[in-house]
């Protein structure tokens, strides 16, 4: 029988310290109220015998912590293919099956020993020899995650195979030379493991037969019924993220903490609660896991997400694969943009903004007209960052946050949208009421503070966060792509509206952001009302489809555009109406400019 050596030189150095501490002992007996006989009464020969040294207590914590402080590179996986080279190179091995007894019969890799989920896995322990690497592999990798964190506290050098045998292993090209159908076995009494540690796996895997019948079976819970959990504000559980920080903060599942996969995480675990069934999810379930078997080897109720968060190779399993809903710095940083609103929506008055101007108020000004427009005039000071492309993305840094930002267009729609890219980002940002064309050119006096001459501005002085330049980034590429369509500048015309209303169009959504009271006086046919306002970001949440165009109108479109900027920040297809409803101020563009029917 073959002693497993990690455990040997764990019991060893256990036995050196408790022995040190046995010959130190210097405990003063107690006082005690009885005679004590005469010395010639109690000589006795003196004991040469050594005490036994006191048993070491079995300390699972610090097992687990080690577990993840000496973890590899390769974070105890493989990925599917290298597996596969391995197999077909006869490299020495183990390999462990861990599907039902059924698939394994019908196909599985050449040397592949089968030990079905569950306490097969720590019946077999003893039989698994600890002279070469085990490796581990089930349908998608998920309860081969768990395994092979069970495997390694047991002392075993195991990984489990990315993905599994369906979504891996049987797509690596060539798989079929090394698939076999005859049964491998191993001999038992191969390796002896700690009893404690054999007790610990024995109860872990015990403990799946008390919640096969439950929503938990195989200490795992489906995206489904997590996301019933969620939308009934269970509080009995608290999830957990394991993936990497910047893929949290891109986007993770609402309520859900943070703890990065890797070296470190143990350190943070008591930092859950012990009264909650934790959630873990990950990318794709495999970490996850390994963190789920971890957690209930330390006494926490933990079960791992089907699928984790998803992506391409698992679809369409995985939380985001389903489309549920994920929240990130976007869209917590949206939702607090409106919470907080000010009193001036994000906006100023044309007269104002020329009165700063004129005063020499400290500010930074954006034209986000056409390179061509600006150079044939502009509002002095200004620097130009073209709508249409990139620009405003890739030139946002160069601006310092410590001074208001004002932003004007053409008629001050596409500032309205600009605006809450730029406040997303941590500047403090306002667009001017009717842009160039409708506002500011008809101030009087402006001519002061028209010029010719360019302004720019040279350095990064402002650092923005990664998740949110990146999804401002992607904002702007964006345009590109609806350039040429109905939907340029994520506007469409009045004209292009009615044609899709007069036919029917069931693709679209017609939101309108106007108060209440003028909604009711009269409004696009079909349109919803939700006002703009610092309520109307719950509300887009709560009625809004994600699987059509949202429409957006106002009164001349600037608030429109802001209300379609954070939309699309949100993950919905969202323009805004040309104009919007129209006034006098914006004619003739604009839906009741253009004489186009309003309903009550």
């Amino acid at each position: 029988m073959k002693v497993n050596k990690k455990w040997l030189a764990v019991i060893l150095s256990i036995v050196l310290i408790f022995s040190m501490t046995a010959c130190g002992n210097t405990e003063t007996p107690a006082a005690s109220m009885e005679v004590t006989p005469s010395a010639s009464e109690t000589t006795a020969p003196e004991s040469t015998e050594t005490p036994e040294p006191a048993e070491a207590a079995f300390d699972m914590s610090a097992l687990v912590g080690a577990y993840y402080d000496n973890m590899p590179d390769h974070i105890y996986k493989i990925a599917q293919a290298d597996f596969v080279d391995m197999v077909k190179a006869g490299d020495a091995m183990t390999i462990l099956d861990i599907r039902s007894a059924e698939d394994y019969g019908k196909g599985h890799i050449e040397g592949a020993v089968n030990m079905p989920w569950g306490t097969a896995i720590s019946d077999g322990l003893s039989s698994i020899p600890t002279d070469k690497p085990v490796f581990v592999y089930c349908y998608t990798g998920q309860t081969a995650g768990q395994a092979v964190m069970t495997l390694n506290l047991a002392g075993f050098d195991a990984r489990s195979v990315n993905l599994g045998w369906n979504l891996g292993i049987s797509k690596v090209d060539g798989v079929d030379a090394v698939t076999t159908t005859e049964a491998s076995t191993l001999t038992a009494g191969a390796t002896t493991i700690d009893a404690n540690v054999q007790s610990a796996l024995d109860d872990y895997y015990a403990g799946l037969a008390a919640v096969s019948d439950t929503k938990y079976k195989n200490y795992k819970v489906s995206e489904d019924s997590l996301k019933e959990m969620i939308d009934a504000g269970d509080d009995s559980i608290y999830i957990l993220s394991v993936r990497k920080a910047d893929d949290y903060a891109a986007g993770h599942i609402a309520g859900a903490a943070n703890i990065p996969f890797g070296k470190a995480m143990a350190a943070d675990f008591d930092t859950l609660p012990m009264d909650k069934t934790i959630v873990v999810y990950c990318y794709t379930g495999q970490t996850a896991g390994q963190t789920t078997a971890a957690l209930r080897l330390l006494g926490y109720d933990a079960v791992s997400l089907n699928g984790g968060m998803g992506n391409a190779a698992n679809a369409p399993s995985g939380w985001a694969n389903k489309g549920y809903p994920v929240v990130s710095e976007v869209t917590t940083g949206i939702e607090k943009l409106y919470a907080e609103m000010p009193d001036h929506i994000y906006k100023i008055a044309q007269a104002d903004f020329i009165d700063m101007v004129k005063a020499g108020d400290d500010m930074t000004i954006v034209d986000i007209r056409s390179a061509a427009d600006y150079e044939a005039g502009h509002v002095k000071g200004a620097v130009n960052m073209p709508w249409g492309g990139t620009a405003i993305a890739t030139e946002m840094a160069k601006i310092p946050n410590d001074k208001p930002v004002f932003v004007y267009c053409y008629t001050g729609q596409t500032a309205g949208q600009a605006v809450v890219a730029f406040n997303l980002a941590g500047f403090d940002a306002r667009s001017v009421n009717l842009g160039w064309n409708l506002g500011i050119s008809k101030v009087e006096g402006v001519d002061e503070v028209v010029v010719t001459d360019a302004t720019t501005l040279t350095d990064e002085v402002t650092t923005i966060a990664t998740p949110v330049q990146a999804a401002i980034l992607s904002y702007y590429e964006g345009l590109a792509a609806v350039a040429d369509t109905t939907y340029k500048n994520y506007k469409i015309s009045e004209d292009n509206l009615k044609a899709l209303v007069d036919a029917g169009d069931d693709s679209i959504v017609i939101l309108s952001v106007r108060g209440a009271d003028d909604y009711a006086a009269g409004h696009i046919e079909g349109a919803i009302n939700i006002p703009f306002g610092k309520a109307m970001i719950p509300e887009f949440e709560a009625q809004l489809p994600k699987d059509k165009t949202i429409v957006v109108y106002c009164y001349t479109g600037q608030t429109a555009g802001q209300a379609t900027a954070a939309l699309r920040f949100l993950g919905y297809d969202a323009v805004s109406l040309n104009g919007g409803m129209g006034t006098a101020a914006n004619a003739p563009s604009g839906w009741a400019n253009k004489e186009y029917p309003v309903v009550q």
